[in-house]
């Protein structure tokens, strides 16, 4: 459908040939708006002609939820966690560029161009902005969390966007009918990373693409053996509020460390002192980006219920079953793959 100036990431009819019932994976879905802006529905219901389920469509975005009991309690606890940062720090900023080109890697911006792409874990919607920028004929960024409220936000002036409220294990996608699905630090958050993965790629035409960037077990003992018995103990108990403030202080001890140490030390004669500094590729990367998001990236590492460190032989295995697949080693701290789902 055609956009018009003042429309943003509103439900468009043709959303309606790519989603299916999260619940037995009937469609398509009959649809009754009760408020319409212009060809955009803000307000309505879809209801499903396989089981007869009824899902809202609430502040432009459908909720394609599946029965509270399918998401287990640390899953939702992590998912609402995510949702009140991603509110409170739904900020976009000119770095996201460079730094989803190194998550995703080989890929590049021309690699989406007229393509329908699936985001699994939106966030607040900075990554599918940026497929959107790129070309994407359209984008179906979902997150299960409170998160969808700040991607409709930050996407609201792209119309080949579409924000979904959903389950990364009941996806209300159509299977083998996405060009493109991938997934960025997410996947390592939910109760099964190969499973949800899976889920991403059975929504994969044959010849199409399945991405993925998760934190990775190697270089992150210190994390897994220290930070994370705090995060799982305390942290994650935390109010919001409570931890965004906690999370000041070593964000700033991390800021300045990147800044006022390993930044400098990279350049010149002192470079090779600056190659052997501790977790010396992932703070030197930090130090290009602003405060706010530094900190940021200390708060997502203490506020989720779920978080898995996986191992790059488990990893690669995700990938076997894929075409040409491309395993890449991040920062020294994360894996990134890339691989193509088999033609007949």
């Amino acid at each position: 459908m055609a956009h018009r100036a003042g429309y943003g990431s509103r439900v468009r009819v043709r959303l309606l040939d790519l989603v299916a019932c999260p619940r037995c994976g009937s469609g398509p879905f009959a649809l009754t708006a009760t408020q319409e802006e212009g060809p955009e529905i803000v307000e309505g219901r879809l209801v499903c002609p396989g089981c007869g389920a009824t899902f809202p469509i609430h502040g432009g975005i459908p909720r394609l939820l599946p029965s509270p009991a399918a998401v287990s309690d640390d899953a939702q606890r992590t998912v609402d966690r995510f949702g009140k940062q991603w509110n409170d720090f739904d900020f976009i900023g000119p770095h996201y560029e460079k730094q989803f080109l190194g998550w995703i890697s080989p890929n590049t911006s021309e690699s989406f161009r007229d393509q329908i792409v699936l985001e699994g874990g939106c966030g607040k919607g900075r990554h599918s902005a940026l497929m959107a920028r790129w070309g994407a004929k359209d984008v179906l960024a979902i997150d299960l969390g409170s998160a969808v409220e700040a991607a409709y936000r930050n996407t609201r002036s792209h119309p080949n966007v579409h924000v979904i409220q959903a389950d990364l294990f009941h996806l209300p996608v159509k299977e083998k009918s996405v060009d493109t699905a991938f997934s960025v630090g997410v996947l390592h958050h939910t109760p099964d990373p190969r499973g949800a993965f899976d889920q991403l790629v059975s929504r994969v035409r044959p010849g199409g693409r399945a991405i993925a960037w998760v934190y990775g077990a190697e270089n992150n003992e210190w994390i897994t053996r220290y930070v994370d018995p705090i995060r799982q103990r305390v942290t994650s108990h935390l109010p919001h509020r409570a931890l965004r403030s906690l999370a000041t202080l070593p964000a700033m001890a991390v800021y300045a460390a990147s800044r006022g140490i390993y930044a400098p030390l990279q350049k010149g004669p002192l470079g090779v002192v600056g190659k052997r500094l501790f977790y010396q590729a992932y703070m030197t990367h930090l130090a290009a980006f602003p405060f706010p998001e530094v900190h940021s990236i200390v708060h997502d590492h203490l506020t989720p219920a779920l978080a898995e460190y996986i191992k790059r032989g488990d990893f690669e295995a995700w990938f076997a079953d894929l075409e040409n697949a491309t395993i890449g080693w991040h920062n020294e701290n994360s894996w990134r793959g890339t691989g193509y789902v088999k033609k007949p």
